[in-house]
């Protein structure tokens, strides 16, 4: 993503805008929120044959996919 930056005096270093930096972190935060539900999905999806080739159990898929979006 890209970043703003303020201008700085020659020899200083340029820093990420206090609310850009907030705005990556909320939307980073989205996209993983999006990505474990994606996951979480795909997974229930799998039939019993899948999940023994990866080493889990049924009942581990029922513990993962039974969490909440924001829980890791």
């Amino acid at each position: 993503m890209a970043i703003a930056l303020r201008s700085a005096p020659v020899g200083r270093t340029l820093r990420p805008a206090p609310v850009a930096y907030v705005l990556d972190s909320v939307l980073d935060t989205f996209a993983l929120w999006r990505q474990r539900t994606i996951t979480r999905r795909e997974l229930a999806r799998l039939d019993d044959r899948m999940l023994h080739d990866i080493g889990i159990s049924q009942i581990d898929v029922e513990g993962e996919i039974s969490k909440p979006f924001w829980k890791a």
